[in-house]
């Protein structure tokens, strides 16, 4: 009964699986507590127990709050509904990073003059709401991957569900135990103490959740641990930048996995470091002519590929590398091109060029050695574990811009 209640049916649990679920209750546990603290102090705002305060003024105050959330969830997720995928764990905790900024202006609401608490309050819901737009999206990929072992996602839902609801129970009975000590000891500093440590426990908490999280499939971050540790390997002790001579059994190249990537992937919204280099996606045809006064011949080189990669000056005054791709181009094909330029932008980085003049030498040998390199980057990729007809590398919108090169 308990095991058809809240274990999915598979033969084997995913390693990882009570981890995962371990902390992620951890962090349910310490939001709830929180929660209580955050209502007392919303509650005192509004008038509970003090003289004079009337029930509409509490119901304008709520209406307004309310209101504020919505229209913070609507505008949040008309901005970025199209990007939560290409980073799941990112936005899993950029969710639970904002919903603690929501919990601490509520707890602050009372510290300012009473005219500051209706604006923290609505800035609070926009918070929360935010959250349950970002949680709500990355958590359906995340129920995903837990379904890809050996179950399917309406179930794994219901099985996340039925959890959720118990550690909700549990919160309660602690929340009101809480509560209680709480309003006993009365010390503003204590009540802050203790915000602080559960804040701090529902952050390391829930990195420990994405950390048994092993996505299979490549997005920007992925890829660029795993290309450059396997050119790191392959370029290695080549002064000129170019591969050495050896056979393919005398390579042996280590590809990393989904779960040693997981633990060296970032989990927070900074610019990894690509070199001085960074790749973008998604040029059209004028931009990249613009960008780059690239010729017909560099088309015609490249039309094999189904992607066109030159190196810029003109956006932003820095060098970058620009791809244009297909629009025919295939899941494949993006990994191709995104390995591609991490290779242009690591030979450019090592050999210290400024030069746009020696760009063009760069740029064919780089184009070389990805055509040597790429089928075995592809084979050891596969054999990892990595899902190479999946990618997260563009989103829709770049790949609107694809050239018709055909």
């Amino acid at each position: 009964m308990i095991s058809s209640t809240f274990v999915p049916n598979m033969k084997v649990l995913p390693e990882g699986y009570w981890s995962y679920v371990y902390w992620n209750a951890l962090q349910d546990l310490s939001t709830s507590c929180r929660s209580v603290l955050a209502t007392q102090r919303v509650l005192e705002g509004i008038g509970v127990g003090r003289e004079g305060a009337t029930a509409i003024s509490a119901t304008l105050n709520f209406i307004v709050r309310d209101g504020a959330g919505m229209m913070a969830g609507l505008i949040f997720t008309a901005m970025k509904a199209s990007h939560f995928r290409y980073n799941v764990k990112k936005w899993k905790l950029f969710a639970d990073c904002i919903v603690d900024l929501g919990l601490t202006l509520e707890l602050s609401s009372t510290l300012l003059p009473r005219q500051f608490f209706l604006p923290m309050i609505c800035m609070a819901s926009m918070c929360k709401s935010i959250c349950g737009v970002a949680a709500g999206a990355s958590g359906g990929a995340i129920q995903v991957y837990w379904a890809d072992k050996g179950s399917d996602i309406s179930e794994v839902n219901s099985k996340f569900g039925a959890q959720s609801t118990i550690t909700g129970a549990i919160g309660l009975i602690f929340s009101a135990m809480f509560a209680q000590s709480i309003s006993k000891t009365g010390s503003a500093h204590f009540v802050w103490l203790i915000y602080t440590i559960l804040t701090i426990v529902h952050i390391f908490a829930n990195i420990q959740c994405l950390k048994h999280i092993h996505l299979d499939y490549f997005n920007k971050d992925r890829m660029d641990i795993v290309s450059r540790y396997f050119l790191d390997i392959c370029l290695r002790d080549d002064e000129e930048g170019s591969i050495k001579s050896r056979g393919e059994s005398k390579l042996k190249v280590k590809m990393l996995t989904p779960k040693e990537v997981s633990k060296k992937e970032s989990l927070f919204f900074l610019s990894l470091n690509r070199g001085n280099y960074p790749i973008i996606f998604g040029a059209s045809m004028d931009d990249l002519y613009a960008a780059t006064l690239c010729s017909a011949n560099d088309i015609v080189k490249q039309l094999d590929n189904r992607y066109i990669i030159k190196v810029s000056k003109v956006f932003n005054r820095r060098w970058k590398i620009i791809v244009a791709m297909d629009v025919q181009a295939s899941e494949e094909d993006y990994l191709k091109a995104y390995f591609h330029g991490i290779l242009l932008s690591t030979l450019i980085y090592d050999q210290k060029v400024e030069q746009s003049s020696t760009f063009d030498l760069i740029e064919s040998k780089a184009a070389m050695i990805c055509q040597n390199l790429w089928n075995e980057y592809k084979f050891l990729a596969i054999q990892a574990g990595w899902n190479i007809q999946k990618s997260a590398l563009a989103s829709h919108i770049e790949r609107a811009y694809g050239l018709v090169i055909s």
